[in-house]
């Protein structure tokens, strides 16, 4: 891979791909996309404890001890582990937008179905699904227009491989747990407009181990009201799937325990002295402000949403090999998608794109790999466009020969990585560009100031 900082040339591979603009897909977009002025969407998990997802919007969120983060930790990978093992049956963290509501379903198959890691037992069984368990997929089907879906849950148990329940569930009536669904929607969004928590109902955490109020981030006294528990109280049908169960159990058996995976993300690879730097002294810490409730979505808000508010399906996660970086690689109609904001306010074709923009091909470029793929979609947002110019465009990646020369490039930049961390030779690793030089907080030390080349962002 040659030098993404002087920009002097491109990489082999991006040098031979093909870059395309798609119009008619950015219409479809454009179409879709809220105005800035929208109410932003709250998430399915916001709905089932509303209370948490005031203080986690008010406060950030709250500090969670050591050993729980590495069991919180330890339940993703396997989650991650099994939806990669059973991609072949359905697509996987479908989004999905629908009436200001965003979900995540696992894996979207016949049903849709929501996959838990729960703490082993001794017997070996699983514990009964938890309430909150239950209207998570619950909305999941109402939102997703289905009347059952499946719970499937991981029991861990080290040193061995989970064992797996999984339940069928049937929902008589998605309307009225949609409607239930918006209620809590509106409540929460009024409490975060008036910046009280007021009229929302007890945490059903309180006195479970609520994070929050162990430490001490909201005000909660226990003496709020009960919360409304109208969609796990629906006359719910509820049937086992061993068959299931067992076949996710054997691949669960077979593909060994989840093994945490270098680098962490794509972006890593294309300033990789950045990222040495990041592992080797510690990420500093950044305070963000937060912001006003009411303020207006930026342009990648606006692009998310209208990605995600398309047909049901049309966005997932692909499934990758058990090296790529860990950061998901999220598809768009069955191809590796990458979402970028952009200040230009005037149209950029395909070659300007490539020659001032190069790093968001080759990081598009690194996920068509990992994915197998020989194409993919870059989409970027225009945060502030010149009236009569687009607000967002699509672009399609095309590599010639298909991924295997990407895959090679990946691979060399990850070994130089992981080396030169090993090494402690940062010298070893490319430079960042100037753009990235002005604020880094490592300027006085990397050398990066020097070695850059002139800025093209």
């Amino acid at each position: 891979m040659t030098d993404l900082g002087t920009r002097s040339a491109a990489p082999a591979w991006l040098a031979a791909a093909t870059v395309r603009e798609e119009p008619q897909l950015a219409y479809e977009l454009a179409v879709r996309r809220p105005p800035p002025e929208a109410p932003r969407a709250l998430s399915v998990t916001d709905l089932l404890a509303p209370r948490k997802a005031y203080w986690r919007r008010r406060r950030g969120p709250a500090p969670v001890p050591v050993e729980r983060e590495l069991r919180l930790e330890q339940g993703r990978a396997w989650h991650r582990r099994l939806g990669d093992l059973v991609a072949s049956e359905g697509a996987l963290e479908v989004r999905l937008r629908r009436e200001g509501v965003t979900a995540r379903i696992d894996l979207l198959a016949d049903v849709p179905v929501e996959v838990k890691t729960v703490a082993g037992r001794e017997d070996g069984a699983t514990p009964e699904p938890w309430p909150d368990q239950v209207q998570q997929l619950g909305i999941y089907c109402a939102l997703a227009g289905a009347g059952r879906g499946r719970l499937a849950q991981l029991g861990l148990r080290d040193p061995e491989p989970p064992r797996v329940a999984v339940t069928e569930l049937v929902f008589p009536d998605p309307a009225a747990i949609l409607a239930e669904a918006l209620h809590r929607r509106d409540e929460l969004r009024t409490a975060i407009e008036r910046a009280s928590p007021g009229p929302l109902p007890r945490c059903p955490w309180f006195e479970h181990g609520c994070e929050f109020r162990a430490g001490g981030v909201c005000d909660c006294d226990g003496a709020e009201t009960e919360p409304s528990t109208p969609i796990e109280e629906e006359p719910l049908a509820r049937t086992p799937c061993p068959e299931i169960a067992q076949r996710w159990e054997r691949r669960l058996a077979e593909g060994g325990p989840p093994t945490r995976r270098s680098p962490d993300r794509f972006r890593e690879l294309l300033h990789p002295r950045r990222a040495y730097y990041d592992r080797t002294v510690g990420r500093p810490s950044v305070v963000v402000p937060g912001r006003p409730a009411g303020a207006p979505q930026d342009a990648y808000e606006q692009t998310v949403a209208a990605l995600e508010g398309g047909p049901l399906g049309e966005v997932a996660r692909l499934p990758v090999g058990p090296t790529a970086p860990e950061e998901e690689v999220l598809g768009w109609r069955g191809v590796p998608c990458h979402v970028r904001a952009s200040r230009v306010r005037t149209r950029v074709g395909p070659e300007e794109l490539r020659a001032r923009f190069p790093q968001y091909l080759v990081d598009l470029g690194y996920r068509c790999a990992v994915a197998d793929r020989d194409q993919g979609r870059l989409l970027l947002a225009h945060e502030n466009p010149a009236p009569g110019e687009p607000s967002v465009q699509v672009f399609r990646l095309e590599l010639a020969g298909g991924a295997a020369a990407v895959a090679e490039s990946w691979r060399n930049a990850t070994t130089a990585l992981v080396g030169a961390i090993a090494e402690h030779r940062p010298e070893a690793l490319e430079p960042c560009p100037a753009w990235m030089t002005a604020d880094c907080p490592y300027r006085s030390t990397c050398g990066c100031a020097a070695d850059a080349g002139r800025s093209q962002r």
